[in-house]
C-alpha cells in the first residue's frame, strides 16, 4: 500500500482508530478528495457503537442511544444515506418502575404536565429548566458555568424534590451520563436535557453499528482505505521531534502520512502521546464512566411498545443492581410478530462495579417486575459487554482541561470525545473538527 514501509507515496491522513470519531473524520477528508487510511484495532470499525448480528436481529454490544436532536450526528447519517425512517424512535419514551408504581416521560419535547413521576411543584420546575435550556443552542449550553459543581448539586439548587432527585433524574441521567452519582458539571446536563426536549431517542433499524458500518461504507465508495486488525504500537516522531514521521504498528509495519490524526480511545490515545507531547498527553481525562450490557433472545416479547425500562427503586442501589432494560427489537424492528425478540439489560459499573452476575441480576428483576414469569423458558443469553473505559465522567473543571485538536507536533490532530464531550455527538463533531484542521494544512 501507498504510505506503508520506508518509502512510497504518503497519503494525506492517517487515522488512528475506527470509532465514530475517526470515521467521521476520513469521511470528511476523503469526500474532500484527500487520500486516507483508517487503522482500526479491533476486526471491526465502530468503537462502541458496534452491532453484531444473532439469527437476523441486530444487538448492540452496550446499550445507547441517538438523539435525534444531535445537529453532527444527524448530518452525518444524511450524508452517508442512511433514511431518516431508520433511525427509529423511542417512541414510548421511558418507563420508571419502583416497584410500587410505574410512570413515565414521554418520548420527545420534555413535557413535565404529562409526566406522572413527578409532583406539580416538580413539574413546574423541570417546566422552567426546560424552557431555559430550549431557549439556547447546544453550544451556549454546553459553555453554561454555574455555582453549582455538579447535576445533582444543581437539581437541589433549583429545589427538586429528594424523590424527583432519587426516582426521576438518577434512574434516568445515570444511564445517559453512565454515572448514578449525577457528577456531571451543570454545563454537560443542560445539553443533554435541551437534546431530550428538542426531540425523541433514536436506535437504527440495524442497531446503533448502523451509522459506523454506513460511514464506513461512504469513506470507501471516497477512495478511503480501512484497515481493521491494525494495532498502532506507537507514533514515530522526526529527528527534530516536530512532526510524526510514521506510525508504526505492533505487526511492524511502518505507515507514512502527511498528516496523523488520533482518534483512538482515551486510555489508547494517552498511551500513544505520552512519548511525543506528553502536555497533552496530562489532559486527557483519565476517570472512567463505565457500563456494562446482557443480551439476551426471547422467545416471545417481554412487554410491546417502544419503550426504555428504567429502574427507579431508590432501595436497589447496590453493586448488583440492573439499571435499565430494553427490548430494542420493539423499536429496531416495529410490528414484527416473529422473534427473536432483543432484549438488552445495562448496568452502570462506573465506581467500581463490573458484569459479575449480570445476566442472573436480569433475570431476576424480570420476574419481579413480571411476576410468574418463566425466565429461563424465555430468555436465551446471547452475551455480556463489557466496557471499562466507555466515557470520560464530565466532573466539575474536566471539560475546561481537555485537549483540543492542535498538539505540539505539526501533523498530529487530535479527534474523539476526548475533546469535546463524552457522547456520540461529540465523538462525530471532533472528526468533522479534526478533518478541517488537515484539510487547512493540507496544499
Amino acid at each position: 500500500m501507498a504510505g506503508s514501509g520506508t518509502g512510497g507515496e504518503a497519503v494525506d491522513c492517517a487515522v488512528v482508530g475506527g470509532g465514530l470519531a475517526g470515521l467521521a473524520c476520513a469521511h470528511a477528508l476523503s469526500r474532500a478528495g484527500r487520500s486516507v487510511v483508517v487503522l482500526e484495532a479491533e476486526e471491526q470499525v465502530g468503537g462502541r457503537a458496534r452491532t453484531v448480528w444473532h439469527r437476523g436481529r441486530p444487538v448492540d454490544r452496550g446499550f445507547q442511544v441517538l438523539f435525534r436532536a444531535y445537529p453532527a450526528a444527524r448530518r452525518l447519517a444524511r450524508a452517508v444515506g442512511i433514511p431518516r425512517r431508520d433511525l427509529r424512535p423511542v417512541s414510548g419514551g421511558a418507563a420508571f418502575l419502583d416497584g410500587a408504581s410505574i410512570h413515565r416521560l414521554g418520548a420527545s419535547r420534555l413535557a413535565p404536565a404529562t409526566f406522572t413521576g413527578l409532583a406539580p411543584a416538580d413539574r413546574a420546575r423541570l417546566a422552567r429548566l426546560g424552557a431555559e435550556v430550549l431557549a439556547r443552542p447546544a453550544d451556549a449550553l454546553l459553555a453554561m458555568d454555574d455555582d453549582a459543581i455538579s447535576t445533582e448539586a444543581l437539581l437541589r439548587q433549583r429545589g427538586f424534590s429528594e424523590d424527583a432527585i432519587e426516582r426521576v433524574f438518577r434512574p434516568l441521567f445515570g444511564v445517559i451520563l453512565l454515572d448514578r452519582e449525577l457528577g456531571a458539571d451543570p454545563g454537560y446536563f443542560r445539553f443533554l436535557l435541551g437534546m431530550l426536549a428538542r426531540g425523541p431517542a433514536v436506535i437504527p433499524s440495524d442497531g446503533l453499528g448502523m451509522l459506523a458500518e454506513w460511514t464506513a461504507a461512504a469513506v470507501r465508495q471516497a477512495g478511503g482505505r480501512l484497515e481493521a486488525g491494525v494495532r498502532v504500537a506507537a507514533l514515530e516522531p522526526d529527528d527534530a521531534g516536530s512532526r510524526v514521521a510514521a506510525v508504526l504498528s505492533e505487526d511492524g509495519r511502518r505507515i507514512v502520512a502527511r498528516h496523523v490524526v488520533l482518534a483512538a480511545d482515551a486510555p489508547a490515545a494517552r498511551a500513544l502521546l505520552e512519548p511525543v507531547d506528553p502536555a497533552s498527553a496530562a489532559r486527557v481525562p483519565s476517570e472512567p464512566a463505565s457500563q456494562a450490557t446482557a443480551a439476551f433472545a426471547l422467545r416471545r416479547p417481554l412487554y410491546r411498545g417502544r419503550t426504555i425500562l428504567l429502574n427507579a427503586d431508590p432501595a436497589d442501589a447496590g453493586p448488583d443492581r440492573v439499571d435499565l432494560l430494553c427490548q430494542t427489537s420493539n423499536i429496531t424492528r416495529p410490528g414484527s410478530p416473529e422473534g427473536p425478540h432483543i432484549l438488552l439489560a445495562m448496568r452502570v459499573t462506573t465506581g467500581g462495579g463490573s458484569s459479575a452476575g449480570l445476566v442472573e441480576a436480569a433475570g431476576a428483576l424480570v420476574r419481579r417486575w413480571v411476576p410468574g414469569v418463566d425466565w429461563g423458558a424465555l430468555a436465551e443469553p446471547i452475551g455480556v459487554y463489557e466496557h471499562g473505559f466507555a466515557q470520560f465522567r464530565p466532573l466539575a473543571g474536566v471539560r475546561r482541561e481537555l485537549p483540543g485538536p492542535r498538539t505540539a507536533l505539526a501533523n498530529l490532530i487530535l479527534a474523539g470525545d476526548l475533546t469535546q464531550h463524552p457522547s456520540i455527538e461529540g465523538a462525530v463533531a471532533s472528526g468533522v473538527r479534526a478533518a478541517g484542521v488537515v484539510n487547512a494544512l493540507t496544499p
